[in-house]
């Protein structure tokens, strides 16, 4: 089974400043009082109209983390941090990746690689139990692909 989703994921008060921002932003209620919202198609196309302007090139694991998509998550990770994440898994192999904005600025990444996100997610808070790790914690294996895909 494979797993493909862009996401952010926070605190609950954090991603709510974020989706009230969006009309295009659905929150998704997950434990430890955090919440996700899927980058869909609708949500970056809204983002990038609102942030049109030159994108700056930086190298980076993130394919759709441009510069409008940072420039929307700079301005809602000031009442606590948000972590930005994109997977792509197929048959037990792919990628992961995500990058971490705390205080209206990037505080961690991009990172990219086995654990990155159990990383990320550790940072905002998100605890785990003996045998599961922080991706397992929030449930987001039951996420396997974005609306629509």
């Amino acid at each position: 089974m494979g797993h493909q989703i862009q996401a952010i994921i926070g605190k609950r008060e954090a991603i709510q400043v974020f989706a009230d921002c969006w009309a295009q932003a659905e929150i998704i209620d997950l434990p430890q009082d955090c919440g996700m919202v899927f980058l869909t198609d609708a949500l970056f196309d809204g983002i990038t109209e609102l942030f049109d302007g030159p994108d700056r090139e930086e190298a980076s694991p993130l394919v759709l983390f441009t510069s409008a998509i940072r420039r929307a998550l700079e301005e809602a990770a000031r009442p606590g941090p948000l972590v930005y994440i994109e997977t792509d898994y197929a048959g037990g192999y792919g990628t992961q990746a995500g990058i971490l904005l705390e205080r209206g600025q990037v505080a961690l990444g991009p990172l990219e690689g086995a654990g990155t996100i159990d990383r990320l997610l550790e940072t905002i808070g998100v605890w785990r139990r003996p045998g599961e790790d922080e991706f397992d914690a929030l449930g987001l294996g039951r996420y396997r692909h974005m609306p629509g895909g």
